[in-house]
């Protein structure tokens, strides 16, 4: 069995922690941004000469363009997300498995080393 360097799987699994909350935050960042430019053309739109009913200036704040082009920036960010996560997973399974690996080992020794 080959041997396992304790000081690789704990930077593997900082470096795949540090990359899920560095997507995790790309992620609200755009997230509020887009909010934010939503909440600005409902404003303007209320104050604008047209009468529009509450309805009317929700649709036309999730139609703008700006708005629609973060929805796609979040989209793309929350895939970037996911497979943070699923690499952050992978890297703690298989460190479970390590684990699980080198108790065996461990039993298996002991059990050759018993003498009846």
């Amino acid at each position: 069995m080959e041997g396992f360097d304790p000081n690789k799987i704990a930077n593997a699994i900082y470096e795949a922690h540090i990359n899920f909350f560095n997507a995790r935050r790309v992620r609200d960042e755009a997230v509020r941004i887009r909010d934010y430019r939503k909440y600005q053309v409902y404003i303007e739109s209320k104050f604008s000469n047209e009468k529009l009913s509450v309805e009317d200036r929700k649709a036309k704040a999730e139609t703008d363009t700006t708005v629609i082009a973060f929805n796609k920036e979040i989209a793309k960010a929350q895939e970037i997300m996911d497979d943070s996560k699923a690499e952050l997973e992978r890297v703690l399974t298989k460190k479970e498995f390590m684990l699980d690996a080198n108790a065996t080992n461990r039993a298996e020794l002991k059990l050759g080393g018993m003498q009846t």
